[in-house]
């Protein structure tokens, strides 16, 4: 689906003929995953329980000694970003918008 993603301005999702939503990508992504996906990978290991405050509503989907990959709302991106490069030793850290396919998987489960 990552050729959708670089080639669609304009996304329309139908099913069983019931148009579930026409308008923009990044419109349908923000509707319906109202998180994004942060990615960090620590210099040295980091105890789980160091990245339970790091806010309401995140959560951490997959983690190991070294790397950590959070849900986090939207509107506390910034913030959760700052604070990880702030508080731990931050080696590299991406922040993704999830993929296409669990947005669409999104959509149908709230139709």
């Amino acid at each position: 689906m990552g050729d959708v993603t670089a080639l669609a301005s304009r996304v329309l999702v139908i099913d069983h003929g019931r148009l579930h939503f026409d308008g923009d990508l990044s419109a349908l992504v923000e509707r319906h995953a109202p998180y994004r996906l942060v990615r960090v990978t620590f210099r040295e290991p980091v105890e789980p329980a160091a990245l339970a405050t790091l806010g309401e509503g995140v959560e951490i989907v997959a983690s190991d000694a070294a790397e950590v990959t959070a849900r986090v709302p939207r509107g506390l991106t910034t913030r959760v970003t700052a604070r990880l490069l702030a508080e731990h030793p931050v080696e590299d850290i991406a922040i993704e918008d999830p993929p296409i396919e669990d947005v669409i998987r999104a959509v149908f489960a709230g139709a």
